[in-house]
Parts: structure tokens; sequence; C-alpha cells
């Protein structure tokens, strides 16, 4: 039931499924770049109203085409650039312009990793399970590959489907500068970490793993639950 005694209507239309007056995660997101910066964006747009996002990076020319960054922010922290876009529709984030070395993170409901490296990803995974954050997301791209594993790391399954991911950085093969991401691919991973941060706020489900092969539009979604209900419905 929509409940009419919000301050304004600007939700309206996605309260059935995310009600920002009931849910008050707080998203820490770390890498403000291709992922992380449309996620920010879609995060602010649903309505979670705790971001903190850490990046170290300016935002650069080649950046323009597969972020929301604008001309405006050249040479801008990428943090702040997101905080000014932010305040332009009247969301709020917490900039952390500096690169993470893994130290003590602020309370956190969910770590967010957009990072660009398995050293990187293999650092938070441990700084999650030291800090007991209970949702971790990491989100992937390669080319037109994506991958969303969406872990929790009181789960002994979940754990050790991470970690069966994180291969040494040297094994994976560099893609050409002209060819490792493209706005649809990122607006795409963005839109599922979004779902996945919705689902786990609101009714605590989650997929631990999601791969999509954008190129063709072919969507593999790892859930025992899921899978389990569907084999029940058709027997």
């Amino acid at each position: 039931m929509v409940k009419w005694n919000i301050p304004d209507n600007e939700h309206l239309r996605q309260l059935d499924f995310y009600d920002p007056f009931s849910h008050a995660q707080r998203v820490t997101i770390i890498g403000a770049g291709g992922i992380g910066s449309w996620v920010t964006v879609a995060l602010a747009k649903l309505g979670v109203r705790h971001l903190r996002v850490i990046d170290p990076d300016s935002v650069e020319s080649h950046n323009l085409s597969t972020t929301p960054y604008r001309q405006i922010d050249i040479g801008v922290k990428k943090v702040h650039a997101l905080q000014s876009l932010l305040h332009e529709f009247k969301r709020t984030m917490t900039a952390v312009p500096k690169r993470y070395a893994g130290g003590q993170l602020p309370r956190t409901d969910v770590l967010i990793s957009a990072v660009d490296s398995m050293e990187a990803r293999r650092l938070l995974f441990k700084v999650v399970q030291k800090q007991k954050i209970p949702f971790y997301i990491d989100g992937r791209i390669g080319g037109e590959n994506i991958r969303v594993y969406s872990i929790r790391p009181t789960s002994l399954v979940d754990r050790q489907l991470y970690r069966s991911t994180l291969v040494p950085d040297h094994r994976i093969a560099p893609l050409p500068c002209t060819g490792q991401q493209v706005m649809d691919v990122g607006l795409t991973v963005a839109g599922l970490i979004v779902r996945s941060v919705r689902q786990w706020a609101v009714l605590r489900q989650y997929n631990p793993e999601v791969i999509v092969k954008h190129y063709c539009l072919v969507s593999l979604v790892a859930s025992p639950v899921e899978i389990a209900h569907e084999e029940h419905r058709g027997e």
C-alpha cells in the first residue's frame, strides 16, 4: 500500500519495490569509474540515503562516453563530480577522494566493489569478513561480458564460491584500450548491482552469481532457491 503521508511523491512510481523511508542501508562503493559512477547515480535515484564513494582519480576525457560525467567535470576528482551531479537532483553522498588501502571503514551495511583488479577484490573481501559487513557485491566487466557476485560473508557456500573466482591478475587476458567497456554494458551491470541491493534490503533475497554475455543477451543466474522452485513447478 502506498504511504501517502510521505513528504513528496518523488518515489511514488517505485514505492512497491523500494521505500526509501522504510530502508536506511549504509552503502559504501569502492571505485567511481565505469561501474561505480553509474551505481552511485542509480542508488541515489532509487532513494538510498547513505552513500559513501571512495576513489582517488580525476575525470579524464576518455571517461565521458562510458560514465555520467560531464565536460565540466574534466580534471575534477570523480567523487566530487558525482557529488555535484547528485546535488542537481537533491541527493547527497560522502565523497572520499583517496585510494582505499584496506583500513577500517565507517559503519557499512553493503560494500560494493567497483574496482578493476583481482588484487583489489581480494583486499575488499578480507575487509568485508574482518568487519563483518552483512552484504558484499562485486561487479565485473570484460568487454561485453558481465559478472555480478552478491555474497553474504557469513555463508560458507558464498565464501567458497567467491574465492574460486579470485584468480591471479596475470591470468586475465588484457583487453585493448578501445575494447574495455561500452556504454550499454556499464548501464547493465549497474542495474544488476542496484537490483541486488534492492532485493537484499527489501526481501533479504539475492543471486550469488549472475553472468551475462551481453553481446548475445544470454544470462545465467545461479540461485539454488530459484532453481529448486522451478524444478518443483515442473513436476
